[in-house]
């Protein structure tokens, strides 16, 4: 039986929480469409599409998600 990454997991969860609506739902897509290796050619169509979307208004910055970031890996490895 694999071992499950519970860090890696809340860690991609936070990430993921952080996308826009749009940008969810197109990883979502993705993700159906992962069952099938990923090709350059269907990268780039991801990073061009993504590149299309109107600005998120609410998304955080590079320095709020590393405070993000911070506080998730502080709360997971800070003894209790």
């Amino acid at each position: 039986m694999a071992t499950i990454n519970l860090k890696l997991i809340d860690s991609l969860a936070q990430v993921i929480l952080a996308l826009s609506e749009e940008e969810q739902t197109l990883l979502g897509q993705r993700i159906q469409q992962g069952k099938e290796p990923l090709s350059s050619s269907a990268l780039d169509q991801f990073f061009d599409e993504l590149s299309t979307l109107p600005p998120d208004p609410d998304q955080l910055s590079l320095e709020e998600i590393s405070e993000e970031v911070h506080q998730v890996r502080h709360a997971l490895w800070s003894p209790s």
